[in-house]
Order: C-alpha cells, then structure tokens, then sequence
C-alpha cells in the first residue's frame, strides 16, 4: 500500500483514539487539518488499511462500522444505549479465549467477541431517571 499523507493521518488518528471511531467521526476529526480531504478519501483509506490487516472492522452500530486500530485480539464491550464500544482487557476476561479455542480443530486466523449492554454511565444515568420519577 502506498503511503500518502492522507492515510497517515488517517491511521494517525484512529490510532490516537480509544473511542473505535466510525469513518464520519474521524473525516471530521481530520477535515480541520486536511480541509481538501474528502470523505470517499476516509472510507477507501480506512477499507484499505483493513485489508492490509492494519485495523478491524469491530462492529456496525445504527448501520455505521467502527474501527479500532489494535489489531491483536481482543474482546469488546458495545454499550446498546449510547453506542459506546470499550476494549476489555484480558484481565477482566483471561479465561474466555481458552474456552472459546478449546476443542477448535483447525487454524484460527480472527476471532470477534462482541460483549453488549449498558455501560456503568448508562445504568447510573437510568437509574437515576427511575428514582427521579418515582419520588
């Protein structure tokens, strides 16, 4: 793949970034630094980085895929209320790869695990809502 300043900016900020970014997210994250930069430019930049195995697809939230730039594997966390998507440490869930490898015959090259439900924010937030309306 070609380098051009473009798609290093591109990968510069998906890399930067915690939050998985849609494509809208990071062409307006970039546009203010790049203001001839187009839209088409981040979604064939962002198809191209993953075919080249430089970043994953980890899900289509609302009809809009996102991104994240750590490709080794990993689970996450999509929040169904407010659409956020959290990286879960290995440590939070070190015994689900062996579990879900166990007894795979045959050569793994990807493995998506997609945990959802409500982050700690939403819950809180809706269970104040809840006590509010109840007093």
């Amino acid at each position: 793949m070609r380098l051009t300043k473009q798609r290093l900016a591109i990968y510069r900020e998906l890399e930067s970034r915690v939050d998985h970014p849609a494509v809208q997210q990071l062409y307006l994250a970039i546009k203010p630094r790049m203001p001839n930069i187009s839209l088409f430019t981040v979604y064939r930049t962002m198809n191209a980085l993953e075919s080249a195995g430089m970043v994953l697809r980890v899900a289509t939230w609302k009809g809009h895929a996102r991104y994240d730039a750590t490709v080794e594997a990993h689970a996450h966390f999509l929040c169904e209320t407010c659409g956020r998507i959290d990286d879960v440490d290995d440590e939070q869930c070190p015994d689900i790869m062996p579990m879900l490898v166990h007894g795979v015959r045959g050569t793994i090259n990807r493995m998506d695990i997609m945990m959802s439900g409500q982050c700690a924010e939403c819950s809180a937030r809706a269970k104040q809502e809840a006590e509010a309306g109840s007093a």
